[in-house]
């Protein structure tokens, strides 16, 4: 009964999280109890069509779920699943643009206070983007009342497939706050490289950035950018497959630059260079910075090794389980 497992799991997406599993269990009994009376004069199990024709007479996914929400003062139970979803894929998307423009200004040199003093402009933005996604749906719910009369067809053969939803994961906050955590330091990392005594502090005095930093900097803002999309994507698209990509690529280019900076010679320049004591205390800050660079490396690549051949044997296992149960 895959059909009626994918049209469970639509309905159970536009219900309140804390009812959900209640609602679903007994929308499941109830549609096993349709299909269990009509299979019995029939002698045989239903197929796709007749299945097709059940989940049609309940209604689409959202409509059904309409039912279960209490109604909305200004946006309605039937339209709310979906402004839920747009408001949230707005927040998201004002968050990305103004961290953008964040780290652009960190990547142009600017002091640390002004380019953290974009992204301090979310909290206007934010409710300016509430306010104005609130207002639309408020008047498609208005002006959309006297069609409501012209039912729409659903096709249940076009709805989503079935997703195997992790027993484990980071919560909604959690993920929040790394992307958050995630854009300050990417724009602390780039303000730093301008000014070393940020990421060096009292150090800046007596070493400074190698030329290999300097020469990597365009791939530091590029992987800041791209991180911050990582971890909104895990926010806003929290099931989407193409995550695991993203992990992927952000530690192919973790990787790319643990390479550059092991076989560069000399990370860190003494300020000084005609100072022997400095000269050698630079010297074992290298050495110590390669070995740990090098285990660094290992790990990178052993992590990019087994998470996709955790993967494929995820779908392997899988497609054996379908196979043994046709």
């Amino acid at each position: 009964m895959e059909l009626i497992e994918r049209y469970l799991q639509a309905v159970g997406r536009a219900l309140p999280k804390a009812q959900r599993e209640d609602i679903v269990r007994e929308l499941r009994d109830s549609i096993l109890s349709q299909v269990e009376e009509l299979e019995e004069p029939l002698g045989r199990p239903l197929n796709e069509a007749e299945q097709v024709e059940v989940l049609e007479k309940l209604g689409s996914p959202s409509r059904l779920a309409s039912r279960y929400r209490k109604q909305e003062h200004v946006i309605g139970a039937t339209v709310f699943p979906i402004y839920w979803k747009i408001l949230k894929l707005a927040l998201g998307l004002a968050f990305l643009v103004l961290s953008a423009g964040s780290i652009a200004m960190a990547a142009a040199g600017k002091p640390l206070f002004e380019s953290l003093a974009v992204l301090l402009r979310y909290p206007n933005v934010a409710l300016s983007v509430f306010g104005w996604v609130t207002l639309t749906f408020a008047a498609l719910e208005f002006f959309g009342a006297k069609y409501k009369g012209c039912s729409h067809r659903f096709d249940p053969r076009k709805l989503p497939p079935l997703e195997k939803v992790p027993t484990s994961g980071k919560s909604q906050f959690e993920l929040i706050a790394a992307l958050v955590a995630q854009v300050v330091f990417g724009v602390w990392w780039l303000v730093g490289l301008h000014y070393p005594f940020l990421v060096l502090g009292p150090g800046a005095a007596l070493l400074r950035f190698g030329p290999i930093w300097y020469s990597l900097y365009p791939l530091f803002v590029f992987m800041v950018f791209f991180d911050g999309f990582r971890h909104t994507m895990k926010i806003i698209r929290p099931q989407w497959n193409g995550v695991r990509v993203l992990n992927l690529i952000m530690g192919a280019l973790g990787v790319v630059v643990l390479y550059f900076l092991i076989m560069t010679p000399q990370p860190f320049i003494a300020v000084n260079p005609e100072s022997v004591p400095l000269q050698e205390l630079v010297k074992n800050l290298n050495f110590g910075l390669h070995l740990g660079l090098m285990v660094a490396v290992v790990i990178k690549i052993i992590m990019l090794v087994i998470e996709p051949a955790k993967f494929a044997g995820r779908k392997l296992s899988q497609a054996q389980q379908t196979t043994m149960s046709c």
